[in-house]
């Protein structure tokens, strides 16, 4: 099919490591990581390599090179750092300012670091808070730049080493971290899709589906956070989000659908932040159904889509389950179009990059440890190559693109600026697209909007954007597009003012600094002691299998939202036991939870991102010994709330505690196993009614009929004889 239809890729090359994260610089060079100085080492742990190795790649020459100095921690010594697994975006002095990091899989570094293009350059900034391991950044209107969500690592009541997600929003501002309140919904997924919105707010758009917004300069400073719609397609985890005009945004794809045996979805949705009623609006769906995949917008305002699995699970690589035919949506029709066919799997870890010259670079895949063991996928899935992309508008026409004599290097808001052109060209649409910063399918600094002009002969007057509301302080791509849509080479273009950010509010005093430092200190660890301190009744255990394979430590946002929304529940503890795999709720009566329901319910909201293996209560009654058949059993008394309950042995299919490494449940011990035939032994020696603490696994066995296996209880009837057996 023809270059004008389906676009045209170049030849697969070679970079120096696999690009898992990449920024365009203002001097059109790309800056680029990986996880790891030798991504074809076989040996276990190499995963987690202690400092980086960045490169810059020149699109002119097609040449690599590492940069002058590679970053490191703040304070004395000057250890190393490994950026693998951070958030960037750039500042308004075009510098990339970097959070957060990796320390082992699940468990951030604190650090703050920043790259100077200039001098090509790292230094050292302030710490944050906490760790952060899949943070997003987003450069905020007064040229500050917001840090969100990311884990940490800790050691929990028990002395595990566990991970928590960082609930804190900090802001980069006057050269120092400063705390924003933690949203309602404190429990946020990996890697926020954020976005400004037209007022200045902040916009998540996912990848959770109850979309947010956060006031950054609102209640003096700290923050406040407002519900926003609510997706249809529920939280889906690697899908991008694209702002592909002022104010508008689109989410692809993502996730694992329940009904679909975990593959992604091909759903996409829309929503546009101007409109006087804001919601999200279903969109054509792709034609593949991806996860892992990139999104890119280009000078058209057309939205490219490469790479991504359509296979089940997190990051199927089986034959035929990469997608590479990548989908281009088309914003005025609202329809996808399939393009060439790259050459390579571009699937977790990889990138796509919009360059000044209208291609985008499609880059990476791999690097991660499949199994959660330490040893990393087959060396033949760590892609060091990359390849250029020409979209269709490159072919149009005569294959002449417009020519841009001269450009101003800055300009300021709402002003007109002039560009020169050549004499032949008719200039069709302005765009003005900020410099890519992405990985891990979220591109956390590109936005699209369309610029309002007047063609004089050679000279286009465009009006710059309106305030930083719609286009924040930094460097932009300035695309003029012909009549067949065929974009110029952008130069890159500063927009200011050009001022170091305010402190926020410093006259508000001590009180509300004090405040601050209070929402500074907070972190789930401590809410869910609090919340294990306050709750009468114990908790009920539910056994979840994240798709991810991280564990439910930090890919636990999804299944807190999904767990909170299920009717029978009031309180979902905010930290998990990522051992065990297991999640602790509390529900609002003393009743036998629907397993079916409860399954339903919960996959409405995450749906097939995670595995619901069972649930274990803790509950508190007479038992007796009921005859059925030629065998006496023992039951649990009914309540007012809940039927009477028989109880059975515990088994091995009873245990709902989980093995990462082995994907399978823990091994039953002894105790467990004979916990039924000592609570009959007790009843033999005592003589009904005993009343017990009894736990175990729930088991549903037909339309409102239960029962439990019993792997622990405690007489609690005989003060003198209350043990745990």
């Amino acid at each position: 099919m023809a270059f004008s239809v389906v676009g045209q890729w170049g030849s697969l090359f070679e970079l120096e490591t696999v690009a898992v994260h990449a920024s365009l610089l203002p001097n059109g060079k790309v800056l680029y990581w990986g996880r790891r100085s030798n991504p074809h080492d076989t040996t276990r742990d190499s995963l987690n390599e202690h400092f980086t190795k960045s490169f810059l790649w020149d699109p002119f020459t097609g040449a690599s090179k590492a940069t002058a100095t590679q970053p490191k921690l703040f304070g004395p010594g000057a250890k190393d750092v490994n950026l693998f697994c951070s958030g960037h975006s750039f500042q308004p002095d075009g510098s990339l300012l970097i959070v957060g990091g990796h320390l082992e899989d699940t468990k951030g570094v604190n650090q703050s670091c920043i790259y100077n293009p200039l001098a090509d350059t790292w230094s050292a900034k302030r710490p944050m808070n906490e760790g952060r391991w899949y943070p997003s950044a987003l450069t905020l209107p007064d040229g500050s730049v917001l840090s969100l969500s990311g884990t940490f690592g800790f050691i929990d009541a028990e002395g595990k080493s566990s991970s928590s997600t960082n609930i804190i929003p900090q802001v980069w501002r006057t050269n120092t971290w400063q705390p924003l309140a933690s949203p309602p919904r404190n429990v946020l997924l990996s890697y926020p899709r954020l976005h400004l919105d037209p007022n200045g707010r902040v916009f998540m758009a996912g990848p959770q589906d109850q979309s947010q917004f956060l006031d950054v300069n609102a209640s003096g400073g700290l923050g406040t956070w407002t519900t926003g719609p609510m997706r249809k397609a529920g939280a889906r985890e690697y899908g991008p989000s694209v702002m592909y005009d002022s104010g508008k945004v689109i989410y692809i794809g993502g996730g694992n659908d329940a009904n679909s045996g975990g593959t992604p979805t091909k759903m996409t949705e829309s929503i546009d932040l101007k409109a006087e009623k804001v919601e999200w609006i279903t969109e054509a769906s792709m034609l593949f159904a991806r996860r892992q995949h990139n999104a890119t917008v280009l000078p058209d305002g057309s939205v490219l889509v490469t790479g991504g699995t359509q296979g089940a699970g997190f990051n199927n690589l089986d034959a035929g389950k990469p997608v590479h035919i990548p989908e281009l949506w088309n914003p005025v029709t609202r329809q996808w179009t399939l393009m060439a066919e790259e050459s390579a799997d571009r699937c977790y870890h990889a990138i796509a990059l919009l360059l000044p010259d209208g291609r985008v670079l499609s880059a990476g895949g791999g690097e991660y440890s499949p199994n959660n063991d330490g040893w990393p996928n087959l060396t033949k899935d760590s892609l060091t190559n990359a390849q250029l992309f020409s979209p269709p508008y490159l072919f149009k026409g005569k294959g002449v693109r417009p020519t841009i004599s001269s450009a101003p290097s800055e300009i300021s808001y709402d002003q007109p600026f002039e560009v020169t052109v050549d004499h032949s060209d008719s200039i069709d649409k302005v765009s003005w697209v900020r410099l890519g910063s992405v990985t891990h399918t979220c591109n956390m600094n590109q936005s699209f909007m369309r610029l309002d002009f007047k063609q004089r002969s050679r000279k286009v007057i465009v009006n710059a954007p309106a305030n930083a509301n719609l286009s924040p302080p930094g460097h932009y791509m300035l695309f003029l597009l012909n009549k067949e849509g065929m974009p110029s080479v952008a130069p890159i273009v500063r927009i200011g003012p050009f001022h170091t950010p305010a402190p926020l509010n410093p006259a508000v005093g001590s009180a509300h600094h004090a405040t601050m430092e209070k929402h500074a200190r907070a972190s789930l660890p401590a809410l869910n002691e609090k919340i294990i301190t306050e709750q009468a009744r114990p908790a009920v255990v539910v056994g979840l299998t994240s798709i991810c394979p991280y564990g439910l430590g930090p890919c636990w946002g999804g299944a807190h939202d999904a767990l909170q929304r299920i009717s029978d529940i009031d309180v979902v503890r905010p930290v998990p036991d990522q051992a065990n795999s297991l999640a602790f709720v509390y529900l609002k009566q003393d009743l036998l939870p629907d397993i079916d329901v409860w399954r339903s319910e919960f996959e409405k909201t995450a749906n097939g991102s995670y595995v619901m293996r069972g649930f274990e209560m803790t509950l508190s009654g007479v038992v007796n010994k009921q005859r059925f058949s030629a065998e006496e059993q023992l039951t649990l008394v009914g309540t007012s709330t809940r039927p009477e309950l028989p109880l059975a042995p515990f088994q091995a299919s009873s245990k709902i505690e989980w093995d990462i490494t082995a994907q399978a449940p823990k091994p039953v011990s002894d105790a467990e196993a004979g916990a039924y035939a000592r609570l009959f032994a007790t009843l033999a020696d005592r003589g009904p009614p005993v009343t017990v603490q009894v736990t175990g696994r729930l088991q549903k066995y037909g339309a409102n009929k239960f029962s439990l296996d019993v792997r622990e209880f405690e007489v609690v009837n005989d003060a003198a004889a209350t043990s745990k057996l």
